[in-house]
């Protein structure tokens, strides 16, 4: 191999290095902005659009906080149910309240989306298609790291 092809592959795989490193800082950025901001710049959101999803996010929020917080007091008492004779009734109610709570949530996530869906304008509502593939990955703990 001369030195001239040899050059010629070394550019090439700095310039392919170069795109995978932007792609990673491009990706991580998204993240550290989280969900909330890839939502705003996805949907193009002006500036009224964007105060009424900060009030959505708020009301989500503080369901989900109430929710979360049923479903672990749940929990605690499921798993306090170790300590005692095996009620089997009793731990199949408390697994059944638990699920209860995990259908409460996700209702709850769906009509947040439902939300956003009525903030769009006609000609955004193309980019909330395209997002709606996204959602499960945009909130998957996988994401959130």
């Amino acid at each position: 191999m001369n030195k001239s092809k040899f050059f010629t592959l070394i550019i090439i795989g700095l310039l392919i290095s170069n795109g995978i490193l932007f792609y990673m800082q491009t990706k991580e950025h998204i993240k550290r902005g989280g969900p909330k901001k890839f939502i705003i710049n996805k949907l193009n959101f002006d500036e009224e659009q964007v105060k009424n999803y900060e009030i959505y996010i708020q009301h989500h929020r503080k369901a989900i906080n109430a929710n979360e917080s049923k479903m672990n007091n749940l929990r605690m008492e499921l798993y306090e149910q170790l300590k005692f004779q095996q009620d089997t009734a009793k731990v199949d109610s408390l697994i059944s309240l638990i699920s209860k709570q995990q259908y409460f949530a996700e209702k709850i996530n769906y009509n947040h989306f439902l939300e956003i869906k009525h903030l769009c304008k006609p000609s955004q509502k193309k980019d909330f298609e395209a997002l709606t593939n996204q959602i499960e990955n945009l909130f998957s703990s996988k994401e959130r790291k």
